[in-house]
């Protein structure tokens, strides 16, 4: 079975070790070139290469999509983004001559190709622009306010309309993604809610997330610890999406409790966002106990969440939030807000706890019921590890990928 794949990001085992990227699709792969009767072909969007190599039986195809600065100022970007990649889809199936084209993500829009040909075309869900639009901004921040603070500023001005531009555009092609593929796979409710909803007829298939090899083979796990300072941690704080008004609401309510607790995030925020929130909230994340940590290797970040209390998510739109699952693998106790597929990965009361989103009050006091409750941390740590294990096991996630694969053909061949 020949199955092409088409992914956004340079695969780690084909990029040199300045690119690594080490994400779910890596380990997905990993996964993958365990099945004999796989024979993987894996195309990515690059920049920088163009060489096709065949590495450990997977045969790598990076293709440009270049558009010089002339066309993107006389032509519609996104309409001629589209076409170019069209184009270099259409060249590598009829060159590879795929069973089964499986693209990573509808937000991408390599989907469209399902348009133009007869290849069985799936689509992994990963995030979508149609809900994720939908919460762009938390509530008492807008676009109209991103502008004003902007308005002495031409350059942010233009990136702020630009992005703005280009994110209703992307949608616009999404939803046409969305009703040209049949096939989807995704691991949570809200997947599965999203495409009945965006393609009601749509054969969808369930398939767990593959996590990073560290955090399943790590002999690391969490420890109720002694220490009475509670340690909190997260990880990603990039965008609005990810709750950084609501990090710093919770830590300015555990502050004046007078909470005796520090709170690590791993990841990069960006400066323009961190200032808007600190000028909003009137505190800064540091004076709160929030340190931002920016990059953090895997290894460094079993070590962090090993060490400590809970695992705290606070975003307002999330699919399944691979950070989550790693903390999930190492025992560690969440507390999180209740949005997007999170549900389907933390259950309430028995993984750790689900709030509303944009409730600050109810997060802090989960954090401290939580904290305060030896015997309900070790219960969820023990269920939480349990039922990570379990969902992102190897042979669990081998097992469901070639039922898709085998169904998707004796479906096609009983069309034909």
């Amino acid at each position: 079975m020949k199955v092409l794949w088409f992914e956004v990001s340079e695969p780690s085992a084909y990029a040199s070790e300045q690119h690594v990227t080490n994400g779910w699709q890596d380990s997905l792969e990993r996964i993958v070139r365990t099945i004999p009767k796989i024979e993987l072909l894996i195309a990515f969007r690059s920049k920088n290469y163009t060489e096709e190599k065949t590495i450990n039986g997977v045969t790598y195809i990076p293709f440009p999509i270049k558009i010089n600065p002339i066309e993107k100022k006389i032509r519609n970007y996104w309409d001629l983004y589209v076409k170019r990649m069209l184009a270099a889809e259409k060249q590598i199936i009829e060159k590879y001559n795929p069973d089964i084209i499986h693209i990573f993500g509808t937000e991408w829009l390599f989907g469209l190709i399902a348009a133009h040909t007869n290849v069985p075309v799936i689509i992994h869900i990963m995030g979508a622009m149609i809900p994720y639009n939908n919460a762009n901004y938390p509530p008492g921040y807008s676009y109209t306010e991103k502008i004003c603070r902007n308005i002495f500023s031409p350059n942010r001005l233009w990136k702020t309309w630009k992005s703005h531009g280009t994110s209703k555009q992307r949608e616009n092609w999404e939803r046409k993604t969305w009703e040209l593929v049949d096939y989807y796979m995704g691991r949570t409710q809200w997947d599965a809610s999203l495409s009945r909803i965006l393609h009601p007829g749509r054969r969808y298939y369930h398939v767990e997330e593959a996590l990073r090899y560290d955090f399943i083979t790590s002999n690391n796990h969490w420890r109720l610890s002694t220490s009475k300072k509670i340690r909190l941690v997260s990880t990603g704080c990039s965008t609005f999406w990810k709750g950084p008004d609501m990090m710093l609401k919770v830590a300015q309510i555990l502050k004046e409790q007078n909470v005796d607790f520090e709170w690590n995030v791993a990841g990069r925020m960006q400066p323009d966002v961190k200032k808007w929130v600190e000028s909003k909230g009137k505190k800064r994340f540091s004076d709160c106990h929030v340190n931002i940590l920016g990059f953090t290797s895997p290894n460094e970040l079993v070590r962090l969440l090993c060490s400590s209390t809970i695992y705290v998510h606070t975003a307002y739109i999330d699919n399944s939030p691979n950070a989550i699952c790693e903390a999930q693998m190492l025992g560690l106790p969440v507390v999180s807000t209740n949005v997007g597929g999170i549900s389907s990965l933390v259950r309430d009361g028995k993984d750790g706890i689900l709030v509303p989103a944009n409730d600050p009050w109810q997060m802090a006091d989960a954090i401290l019921r939580l904290s305060q409750d030896n015997n309900m941390m070790f219960e969820f740590s023990q269920n939480t590890s349990s039922f990570a294990k379990k969902r992102h096991a190897d042979d669990n996630i081998r097992k469901q990928l070639m039922d898709v694969y085998y169904d998707m053909l004796n479906k096609e061949n009983q069309d034909n």
